[in-house]
């Protein structure tokens, strides 16, 4: 154990994490991050944080308490919370956006574990290889990345990292599905793709198609068309982002059509483990999170 996790064992004091967003009420967050911290008998509490985008610079600068580990970011600060703080972490900086700050000798420092978290969970499906520095590779797949704002920023630059075959990157506007690919590009030697338009999908061999829209959550609706998705091989692998509700449109017209499919439940779990480790300085009880989101 780190000389800071033997000192928040310690502490007298309840220090504080939280979720930064708007809206965060139907956040698991707080459910699976306080049983590892119980678990840990860390004197902490995970609490939502309400935040209107007007309250964000407030609500940065309260982080600055000795009291306070840091935040989880999710909707609609991401993006914009990056000017506030102390020091950005070059992934955070690649892609555009934060959403685990770590309050750390007296300075506040952005990460995105989003990225990590996506390919640890595909890795946890059978997707990919783990590589002996502990990374994920996807050297031989095709990325399907449905989407082009931020979760699917933090996406394409970690399958980028992970070293797909080829991206394609699917928005229904155009020119911010190349902005991103353009971005994507200068870190990354392989081919990617832009497009607005389904029906010019190309299935490939061993393809991975990502949902990092909203469509979905709500009512029967899908971002890809079910005859576009029926022609995809056996061996496509479908991964939804949303994970509330569990089971989407586009979940659905996989299994019909037996393709591997699954919610986005297991990036929330890695994406939060990895955050819970930044702030502790000490491995997350994944097992224990994974039981309270079950």
């Amino acid at each position: 154990m780190s000389t800071k996790g033997k000192h928040l064992l310690r502490s007298t004091t309840c220090l504080r994490i939280g979720l930064i967003g708007n809206p965060v009420a139907h956040s698991y967050s707080p459910c699976f991050q306080q049983a590892a911290l119980d678990a840990l008998k860390i004197p902490a509490r995970y609490l939502l944080w309400q935040t209107p985008v007007e309250q964000l610079l407030a609500r940065v600068r309260s982080l600055c308490s000795s009291d306070c580990l840091g935040a989880n970011v999710t909707l609609p600060h991401k993006e914009t919370v990056l000017p506030l703080l102390d020091k950005i972490d070059p992934l955070a900086e690649r892609i555009g956006a934060v959403n685990t700050i770590v309050h750390k000798d007296g300075y506040l420092h952005g990460y995105n574990t989003d990225a990590p978290g996506l390919l640890h969970a595909l890795y946890e499906q059978g997707i990919g290889e783990l590589d002996k520095d502990g990374s994920v590779s996807l050297k031989d797949y095709t990325a399907i990345l449905l989407g082009a704002g931020g979760a699917a920023r933090g996406a394409a630059f970690g399958l980028a990292g992970a070293g797909v075959k080829r991206l394609i990157i699917l928005n229904r506007h155009l020119e911010r599905a190349q902005l991103l690919a353009t971005d994507v590009q200068q870190v990354y030697d392989g081919p990617v793709f832009s497009l607005n338009d389904p029906g010019f999908l190309i299935p490939h061999p061993s393809s991975i198609i990502i949902n990092a829209t909203s469509v979905g959550m709500h009512g029967d609706v899908s971002p890809l068309p079910a005859e576009v998705l029926a022609n995809f091989d056996r061996d496509t692998f479908v991964y939804d982002m949303i994970y509330n509700p569990t089971q989407t449109y586009l979940l659905c017209q996989a299994r019909i059509m037996e393709l591997h499919a699954t919610n986005g439940l297991s990036m929330l779990l890695h994406q939060g483990a990895l955050a819970f480790t930044l702030w502790l300085d000490r491995p997350a009880p994944l097992e224990v999170m994974r039981a309270a989101l079950i």
